[in-house]
């Protein structure tokens, strides 16, 4: 039986889901508002990557920093041992502790090299995703003298499981037709270059606009970007592609032709 408190925290959460425009800011409340319902050490929320299949990107997290969140990914994301199950294509909730025992978990290099240094002992997770696509997932961890997540936690958890499923997918769908909209509006294969080169979809949008020889300063009025934000993205497109400059960059533009 929820309590009052939690019924009414449950809604503010499920509104801020449906209601909040940007994507990552609404990631970034949800685990913000998650710390009130179900207290936690830290926690994390990552994404599906469209880059490379059966990957995590675009961390955003509650008392981990940001280098931690991507070193997750560069050094220690084929280590962990939870991976499997998150990357089924399976929406669900469970806790770590009902899937391997202590032993098993303090054996693990993953665990020595993580959990321990933050001191974390025990872990909740949500898995998110669509018709058998994996979308994002969500961790919420605790130290040994918190005590491991409850019967209770985990279903309140179960109740934002299918709002978090949609707003995912939402954007999924957004960031698809993001792509379909930009290869009508520019001069050459979008989808070519997504799926030979792994460019997301900015990447796309400012291929484009330097494929069109426009501006540097136009492209960040365009596009609402800084100049450096801008150099950023060029240097990603050029080192996917196998470039050292612009120059390179339409030579492989008059090949499409």
């Amino acid at each position: 039986m929820l309590q009052k408190n939690e019924a009414i925290l449950l809604n503010e959460i499920i509104e801020k889901i449906y209601i909040m425009a940007d994507y990552r800011q609404m990631r970034i409340t949800l685990l913000e508002m998650l710390d009130t319902l179900i207290p936690y050490q830290q926690a994390s929320f990552y994404l599906a990557s469209k880059e490379k299949e059966h990957r995590l990107a675009d961390p955003v997290g509650k008392g981990i920093p940001q280098s931690e969140l991507q070193r997750y990914i560069d050094e220690y994301e084929d280590k962990d041992y939870t991976r499997w199950i998150f990357m089924s294509g399976k929406t669900m909730v469970y806790r770590e502790t009902d899937l391997f025992p202590d032993r098993v978990r303090q054996d693990n290099a993953y665990y020595k090299d993580i959990y321990l240094p933050a001191k974390i002992y025990y872990s909740a997770q949500m898995s998110i995703a669509r018709g058998d696509t994996f979308l994002g997932i969500i961790s919420l961890y605790r130290n040994k003298g918190q005590g491991d997540f409850t019967d209770n936690e985990l279903f309140l958890l179960e109740l934002l499981k299918d709002h978090l499923d949609n707003r995912a997918n939402i954007e999924w769908e957004k960031e698809k037709n993001e792509l379909t909209n930009i290869r009508n509006k520019v001069n050459f294969d979008a989808y070519h270059f997504v799926e030979q080169y792994g460019l997301t979809t900015r990447e796309v949008e400012v291929l484009g606009l330097l494929f069109a020889g426009i501006p540097n300063s136009t492209i960040c009025d365009t596009l609402v970007i800084s100049p450096n934000t801008l150099k950023k993205h060029a240097l990603s497109i050029y080192k996917k592609l196998g470039i050292n400059n612009r120059w390179e960059l339409i030579n492989i533009l008059n090949h499409q032709r």
